[in-house]
């Protein structure tokens, strides 16, 4: 994307999410679980994309982006009025995977690492040599942080 499409993405989008949040009554959206995460602007300005997540079922998240793609006509009017721009871009609402699929990553972490600690602690533990311990041992093979009698 050139500067000025990201210069005009950025607008849309600010221009968008006040839209959403205070111009729309649709009861399908609430504001409160709609964001508009980012706008894709074609290079000729002719189009953009806006993404966005919306927080509830996967029903009430279908419903809120078919209102907002029924509201683009509308949210465009008003964008036209609120921005100052030659063409003003045809809007596509478009749900955002990201978070969808940063929150897979995240679980599969989550689920990798409780296989590890499983597979360490019916070996075990983490490191069989000193039997788990994470203290370092004296020059007199005492730990650290023991009381030492000196004789």
């Amino acid at each position: 994307m050139s500067r000025r499409t990201e210069r005009v993405a950025r607008l849309i989008q600010q221009t968008v999410g006040e839209i959403v949040l205070r111009r729309i009554s649709d009861p399908r959206i609430d504001p409160a679980r709609v964001s508009i995460t980012r706008v894709e602007v074609a290079e000729d300005m002719t189009r953009a994309k806006v993404f966005c997540s919306t927080m509830g079922t996967e029903a009430e998240q279908r419903n809120a982006l078919r209102a907002l793609q029924h509201a683009a006509g509308r949210i465009q009017a008003v964008m036209m009025q609120e921005i100052s721009l030659r063409n003003t871009p045809i809007l596509q609402f478009v749900a955002d995977e990201r978070f969808k699929k940063t929150l897979t990553t995240l679980a599969l972490i989550q689920t990798a690492m409780e296989e590890i600690r499983q597979q360490e602690e019916a070996a075990g533990g983490p490191d069989e040599g000193d039997g788990g311990s994470d203290q370092t041992d004296g020059p007199d093979g005492a730990p650290d942080d023991e009381v030492r009698e000196h004789p």
